[in-house]
């Protein structure tokens, strides 16, 4: 039996997440950014202009190969790999189909059995497939494109209830949502996949009670919104969801939208010529924005003028784009992270983003 290399790297994961899963008590440290021609800080709420902040330990996956290297080993960062609460089932964090085979869909029909199959899996996918509708991801499955990837047209990949998933080096071309994760699923994680169109909906929707989830280093293109997190029937409690390294790219708005969710984390991503906003926080969302580039962004974060959320900004930079509108306080994470230096984020993100 042989193992994918998302497979490996989440079976390394599983002892990494029991050891690393709370964040240093230190405090955070305070170093100001030098940003570049043209560019602003964004302010907290104090109206100072705002340090950089990391935790004790790097993560040296979480970075793109460079050009030539062979290709890394990825473990997820932020609330995908946090482990349940003590009283938990057991699962330490998101490693999805590590400890079963690897195994191939070659078509739709194959595809949705393997994904629905009651043991663990790693399938592996290329070319284009139709999915013909929604298609259900089931508990302890890794879904990656090999090679240039797979091309997912005509349908929605759904992670309804479900636990322990990985999405990963898939390109995605729909009229509607391309990834729903909702009915209280858990530890998901979405990685290096490239959304395209969407039409009105979010490309990417978590909402329902859905928990514990990670994308990160996704290009989202040509499309309204990007990313929906949390509704006005949600419940708080749930709904902690990690963005990073990811590239919305001319995305008009929702990158992400944060209704009634426990905790958001939106570091390190490039924002490009957004035309309605960024980030915005809802109904009591608590949303923490981190060292992330605005670029062309019409308002880089807001609390929401009605029902508004909590929104703390820091270390990000705006170049032609407004300052935030700050509400409120929110905690830090409770992971282990350090961003990457806010004025590098641009080069990063085009180069790592997205399927390899």
């Amino acid at each position: 039996m042989r193992l994918h290399p998302f497979a490996t790297a989440c079976a390394a994961a599983l002892m990494c997440a029991v050891l690393a899963s709370c964040a240093s008590d230190e405090e955070p440290a305070q170093d100001a950014l030098e940003p570049p021609v043209g560019a602003a800080a964004d302010q907290d709420a104090s109206g100072s202009a705002s340090g950089s902040s990391a935790s004790d330990d790097a993560d040296e996956s979480s970075s793109p190969r460079e050009t030539g290297e062979a290709e890394p080993v990825r473990t997820a960062v932020g609330w995908a790999a946090q482990p349940l609460a003590a009283g938990g089932d057991g699962i330490p964090g998101v490693t999805g189909g590590a400890e079963g085979e690897t195994v191939t869909a070659s078509g739709a029909d194959e595809l949705a059995d393997l994904l629905t199959a009651e043991e663990p899996l790693t399938i592996e996918v290329t070319g284009e497939i139709d999915l013909g509708g929604s298609m259900e991801v089931g508990s302890d499955k890794t879904l990656v494109g090999v090679g240039a990837g797979a091309v997912l047209t005509g349908g929605r990949l759904v992670v309804d209830g479900s636990a322990n998933v990985v999405l990963a080096n898939l390109e995605m071309t729909v009229e509607g949502a391309a990834v729903t994760v909702r009915g209280g699923a858990r530890h998901v994680w979405v990685d290096h996949c490239t959304f395209t169109d969407g039409g009105g909906d979010a490309l990417v929707s978590v909402t329902e009670g859905a928990d514990r989830v990670t994308l990160s280093w996704n290009h989202f293109r040509d499309a309204e919104a990007a990313v929906d997190i949390g509704g006005e029937d949600d419940e708080t409690g749930a709904l902690r969801v990690t963005l990073h390294h990811n590239f919305f790219d001319g995305t008009s708005a929702r990158n992400p939208s944060a209704r009634n969710a426990e905790h958001v984390h939106v570091f390190n991503n490039y924002f490009r010529d957004n035309g309605e906003y960024g980030v915005t926080s809802l109904l009591d969302a608590n949303v923490l924005v981190e060292g992330n580039y605005f670029e062309g962004t019409t308002l880089s974060a807001s609390s929401g003028e009605e029902e508004p959320g909590n929104l703390v900004t820091r270390d990000n930079l705006l170049v032609d784009s407004e300052q935030p509108e700050l509400r409120g306080q929110v905690p830090d994470p409770p992971y282990t992270y350090e961003p990457d230096d806010t004025v590098t984020i641009p080069d990063l993100v085009i180069e790592g983003a997205g399927v390899d």
